[in-house]
Order: structure tokens, then C-alpha cells, then sequence
């Protein structure tokens, strides 16, 4: 309790030092450094998103003084193609990143966002000592000729962009951590304060599991206000724009590895030098535009090959439409689909719907990675489940999907066949299908006939 204290202490000295220097005329034109704090695997599940049970207190102040986004979308459900989006400010689908640790060559011409950052002074740092887990992680699916982090230190006054990766989110096949860690914490999350999606059926054992998650999330917060008491401890916190992340959804059904908004909608803020303090934004912004963003806080104009635009520090900055994001080979489980998430409506179009949802994926059945899934298959077969919690193990898939999130935010009534919302439905598949082409997507191929149908990628011996 001692060290939130001394840290919430820290992000509010610092938030008005850098409030009043915001007033004075002639602004310092140092660079900021940039700190980006990626969770694993994790939802819009931190109190200041509205998470009944858990408890973020160093998150949520982050928001309190900074800008937190409630509809912040990863182009991709699964980590590595979204890293790869993120880290060249492209559809993984138009660098040829898409299917999941790929390793493809990239283009001629193409560059990572350290690139630029790097042309521009600064040093860029991977990973965190003061993190026990590996903080270090890269996981991204295009190979450039150029290094992706530096092995130097920033001199004194160099800027710096650094990356950090919280991985006690992440579910590890075989590991009994997140067990651990709930046996270890005299206030644990109980599972009677939370909230079970209607997709999942409210059992004891299905609350523990959503309880332990949580813990992780807790654990998150902490390791965050490390990270923050060691920049300040630096004297780099003043200086320090921090941008906090999920690289992808939760690993839940629906979550990790699917185009639902549980795996594809996460929690970003953005707090520090030159930021507005206690802003929500309800725009429509994604991985690429993330990108742009970066840039252009450190006063770098982005590439014409990047295909984001930035949210902030852009005078011409026009809020999205639409955001596009895409699901391909993850692991030995080839698949493809594409989504279009407007304002209201969302459209998925599941190019290879033979493949179900519960497809048997080797890391998804190991234990520990999702371990209410057995529980689940059972009450399934024993016809214990909903309509729409059985959904998610039907044989195969529906090609076409569509959902009112207004109405139904957990996407329970697929209104593709509704006659009510046909025009819908057929204006944002045109939008889709325009986008796939204009953005030249390499996990699809144009058929003689015009229709677009998925490349086969023969896929890996083993999961990864």
C-alpha cells in the first residue's frame, strides 16, 4: 500500500510539473521519452473500464490524469501479427505478417517504427529490469534488415523509446503461476464481485477461473508502479509520455485468437509530458493508428507506406469510420477471417467456415491455458449450456456475422439473416471487401470470378 501511495504521489507531482510547463510560451522543445507498457492477453478489464472486483489503482490514476480510449482496437486477435501491425504501421495482412510467427521477409523499402525513432536521436530500449518475468519480448512476423531495439543506453539528455512487455497476463501452457500467485495474495479477487459474461455459463468453477484472471491484472497494476517509481527513481519520469496497451483480448472463448470484441477490444492509455489530463475518447482507433501516433508525439511525421493515421499531436487528425482488423493461422489451425467495426454495427465475414470455433488448437487444450474449457465441452454435449454459450461450439462457423453493439455489446444475436438489417449488412460487407483489396491482402487471393478466397498456408509440425 506504501509504494501505490508513493507512486500515485509521483503521478501527480509529475502531472503538474508538467501542467505548468505547458503554460509557459516558449515550450522546451526537448523529445519525450516514450514508454509503451504492453499486457498480454487482456480485455478492457481494469477498474477505470468499469470491471466490477478488481482493483487497479495505479492504472486507473494513470487515467484519472491522462486519456484513457474505450474503443481501442489491436488489428489482430492474436500477438504476434498484431505486434507486427504495431511495429510497422501496417495491416499485417498488406506486410505479408498475418499468419502467426511467420517470419517473412519484408519488402524492399520497409522499415519498423524504431527506424524512424532511431533517425530522430533516440535510443530504443527493450524490456525492463525491475520486471521479474522476461519484459523483453518482440514476437513480430516480418524480418527487416535492421535492428529492431538498440543495445545501447541513451546518454544524458538522450530521448528514449522504450518498450515493456507484462507477461503475467499471459496464460502458459503447463504453468501453475496464476494459481500461485492467487494462493500467495491476502486480498485476492472475489469471485462474488465479478461479472461473468453471458457467453459463459455462472459456475463456481468458471468464476474462480475469471477471478484468477483478474489477479493477473492486479499483479499487472503493480508492475506497473514499478515501472513508474523506476523512471521517476531515473529522474525520466517528467520527461516520459507513457502509452498503456493490450497486444490482443483476453485468452477466454471469444477472446484470444477471435474477431469478437473480446479479442480484439482493448484498454489503452496514454498519460505524461504534454497530455490532457482526465479525457475519455470514445473514437474508433487501432494498433496502425497507434503507430502514427508515436511518431508523431516525438515530432516525426509518418511514412506514406503507413496506413494509420495519428490521434494525437495531428492538427488534421478526422476520426475513423471504421477499423479493420484480421484472423489468419494461428499456431496449426489455418483459418481467415476479416471484421469491419463501425460506430454502431460490426461485420465479420469467416472465409473458411469449416473451421469451428473450438477447433482443437494443441496450446489452447493445454492445461492451464484455458482450463474451464473441458468443463465446458462437457456441459455442451450434456446440454447444459444457452443457445448463445453453445454457440461457440457449433460444428462450423456462419460465413457471414453481424451485430448492433449498442444493443448487444456481448454479441449474442447474429443479425446477418435479420431482413430488418440486410442494407446494413450490405453496405459494411462492401466497405470490407473494398478494403481488402485496396490494402492488398496477402492472406486472400481474387478468384477468375472475382471472389476472394483464402491462401493456403501449409501449417507448422507443432505449437508454438
Amino acid at each position: 500500500m506504501n509504494r501505490t501511495r508513493t507512486v500515485l504521489t509521483a503521478l501527480m507531482s509529475a502531472a503538474m510539473m508538467v501542467s505548468v510547463a505547458s503554460m509557459i510560451a516558449a515550450q522546451d522543445s526537448a523529445r519525450p521519452n516514450i514508454v509503451l507498457i504492453m499486457a498480454e492477453d487482456i480485455g478492457n478489464d481494469l477498474a477505470c473500464y468499469g470491471t466490477d472486483g478488481v482493483k487497479t489503482p495505479i492504472l486507473d490514476k494513470l487515467a484519472d490524469r491522462g486519456i484513457r480510449y474505450t474503443r481501442f482496437y489491436t488489428n489482430s486477435p492474436i500477438c504476434s501479427p498484431s505486434r507486427t501491425a504495431l511495429m510497422l504501421g501496417m495491416y499485417q495482412t498488406s506486410s505479408n505478417g498475418h499468419n502467426h510467427r511467420s517470419s517473412v521477409k519484408g519488402a524492399p523499402g520497409l522499415h519498423y517504427l524504431t527506424h524512424y525513432l532511431r533517425q530522430a536521436g533516440y535510443v530504443n530500449r527493450l524490456g525492463s529490469k525491475v520486471i521479474k518475468r522476461k519484459s523483453g519480448k518482440t514476437d513480430i512476423n516480418v524480418r527487416l534488415d535492421e535492428p529492431l531495439f538498440d543495445k545501447s543506453n541513451p546518454k544524458p539528455g538522450q530521448p528514449f523509446f522504450q518498450q515493456i512487455q507484462l507477461q503475467v497476463t499471459h496464460r502458459q501452457a503447463n504453468d501453475s503461476r496464476w494459481q500461485d500467485l492467487r494462493a500467495s495474495k491476502e486480498d485476492p479477487v472475489k469471485t462474488a464481485e465479478i461479472e461473468i459474461p453471458p457467453y459463459l455459463p455462472d459456475t463456481p468453477e468458471v468464476r474462480l477461473d475469471w477471478a484468477t484472471y483478474l489477479d493477473q491484472i492486479e499483479q499487472a497494476d503493480l508492475e506497473t508502479s514499478q515501472i513508474i517509481t523506476d523512471l521517476k527513481e531515473k529522474a525520466d519520469l517528467e520527461n516520459s509520455i507513457i502509452i498503456w496497451i493490450g497486444d490482443n483480448g483476453r485468452c477466454q472463448i471469444r477472446g484470444k485468437g477471435y474477431l469478437y470484441e473480446d479479442g480484439i477490444r482493448c484498454p489503452l492509455i496514454i498519460w505524461g509530458k504534454g497530455i490532457e489530463q482526465g479525457k475519455v475518447v470514445d473514437d474508433l482507433v487501432s494498433g496502425i493508428d497507434l503507430t502514427a501516433t508515436i511518431l508523431a508525439l516525438a515530432g516525426i511525421d509518418h511514412p506514406a507506406h503507413m496506413q494509420g493515421q495519428a490521434f494525437l499531436s495531428n492538427p488534421e487528425y478526422q476520426t475513423n469510420d471504421y477499423i479493420f482488423c484480421a484472423r489468419d493461422r494461428w499456431d496449426e489451425i489455418v483459418d481467415c477471417s476479416r471484421v469491419i467495426v463501425g460506430e454502431q454495427y460490426k461485420y465479420i465475414y469467416n472465409f473458411m467456415p469449416e473451421v469451428p470455433f473450438d477447433a482443437g488448437q494443441k496450446y489452447l487444450d493445454t492445461d492451464n491455458v484455458r482450463p474451464i474449457l473441458p468443463l465446458l465441452r462437457e456441459m455442451h454435449k450434456e446440454g447444459k449450456l444457452t443457445p448463445e454459450q453453445a454457440y461457440f461450439f457449433r460444428p462450423q462457423k456462419e460465413i457471414e456475422q453481424l451485430y448492433d453493439l449498442e444493443v448487444d455489446p456481448w454479441e449474442l444475436n447474429n443479425l446477418a439473416t435479420s431482413s430488418e438489417h440486410h442494407n446494413t449488412k450490405e453496405e459494411l460487407k462492401g466497405k470490407l471487401f473494398q478494403w481488402i483489396g485496396s490494402a492488398n491482402d496477402h492472406g486472400l487471393e481474387k478468384a477468375p470470378d472475382g471472389t476472394w478466397k483464402p491462401k493456403r498456408e501449409e501449417s507448422p509440425t507443432r505449437s508454438r
